[in-house]
């Protein structure tokens, strides 16, 4: 009779649990979580490249201009009356109110280029932009409450076309066919709400004679060239307001507070317009003061340089599906070890999925300067012939 020892039989049992395919799929397992600790740092190096690349876009932007939103020329009434108080002394009060034009046409024709800092490049653009509208002052009368009281003290137009820095040249600025001159003032306005309210914009300002307020419609015409980059949107602070843009740009954006009636895109250019009304876009004609602007940013249209599918975008996407590739890899050493019969060590997979993490890697350094799609290829040959070579040589084969 034959006996088996505790002391045998504890070992042996223990290496066939260690060669199971049960215990296999377990450290593959734990292999492949630990794998994900390279791929998200290069998850990371991308997010910082792409850090990088827009910190280079805004010294692009900060020198030539930035992201232009205009605001059509809006009239200041500033109005006083003397009235006596309780103690029979005189006080004097003062009002003011900002009107909109009552109709506004804009045409803006931008050309674009390629500006590079380095490695980076921002598309920027010069737009030649005519406005045409006019003014209703006698809504303003209308406004206050007991107007016969009131004297106007002084009427001004002010104009906020965006980032000064974008600003060329004002060609022409006629208000009832007499030019005006505009300086710029200290007052800053913000025409954005909640968190975006820091985006104060500077105003430009010209003094008007109180008698032109007394005319029943006052025309006015604008022509102006102004830089930017990335975008260019306009305000549609006017009862009717119609706007027509165009450009050389294949790849336009329109998204904003109201899609084009009408557009047309090639690979020649763009062109769209945009026909609005004050009881869609909710912007009063006459209001208090500057503080009530705080939202009509929203309301903007225009057009964006769009460049569909960044560089750094289709490198994180591409970095996202690095564990599928990853497990598909895995899955597919595992089976041609059970199918061919040649055992392979944890550390053969390691070396395996190490290798498919440099492929993004190197993907994210070529396609800084050969462009993605050559980049992906040599990045795929190389590591294809480095892991095709390596399991030629473990799996005898």
């Amino acid at each position: 009779m034959l006996y088996s020892t505790p002391a045998l039989s504890a070992p042996m049992s223990r290496i066939a649990f260690a060669s199971s395919t049960t215990f296999k799929l377990f450290v593959l397992g734990v292999l492949s979580l630990l794998l994900l600790i390279p791929l998200g740092l290069i998850y990371d190096l991308v997010q910082e490249r792409a850090g990088l690349a827009r910190e280079a876009e805004d010294r692009i932007a900060a020198g030539w201009g930035r992201e232009q939103q205009l605001l059509l020329p809006l009239l200041r009434f500033e109005y006083f009356r003397d009235r006596l108080d309780k103690d029979g002394a005189v006080v004097r009060e003062r009002r003011e109110r900002l009107l909109s034009a009552a109709s506004a046409e804009v045409k803006a024709t931008l050309k674009v280029e390629t500006r590079k800092l380095g490695i980076h490049a921002l598309p920027i653009y010069t737009a030649q932009m005519r406005i045409d509208g006019s003014f209703l002052p006698q809504l303003v009368t209308a406004n206050l409450d007991e107007p016969d009281t009131w004297t106007l003290q002084q009427l001004s137009l002010l104009f906020a076309p965006g980032d000064l820095t974008g600003l060329r040249e004002i060609r022409r600025f006629d208000v009832a066919g007499v030019a005006l001159q505009l300086k710029p003032t200290a007052e800053r306005w913000n025409l954005q709400a909640g968190d975006y309210a820091q985006n104060q914009r500077p105003v430009l300002a010209g003094v008007l004679a109180p008698t032109t307020a007394t005319a029943e419609a006052l025309p006015f015409a604008v022509e102006l060239e102004l830089a930017g980059a990335r975008a260019l949107d306009v305000i549609p602070n006017a009862a009717e307001f119609a706007v027509a843009i165009s450009g050389d740009w294949p790849h336009p954006g329109f998204a904003g507070g109201a899609l084009p009636r009408q557009r047309e895109v090639s690979d020649a250019g763009f062109s769209a317009d945009w026909r609005l009304m004050d009881l869609s876009t909710g912007i009063p004609a006459v209001i208090s003061s500057a503080d009530a602007l705080a939202g009509w940013g929203a309301q903007a249209v225009g057009v964006a340089l769009v460049e569909p599918g960044g560089l750094y975008q289709q490198n994180e996407r591409s970095a996202k599906y690095g564990i599928l590739v990853l497990a598909l890899t895995m899955a597919a050493l595992f089976l041609t070890e059970v199918l061919v019969g040649v055992r392979l060590h944890p550390f053969h997979y390691a070396l395996v999925g190490l290798a498919l993490a440099v492929f993004y890697l190197l993907l994210l350094a070529l396609s800084e300067h050969v462009g993605f799609v050559l980049a992906y290829l040599l990045a795929a040959g190389a590591v294809v012939a480095m892991v095709g070579g390596y399991s030629a040589a473990v799996l005898r084969g």
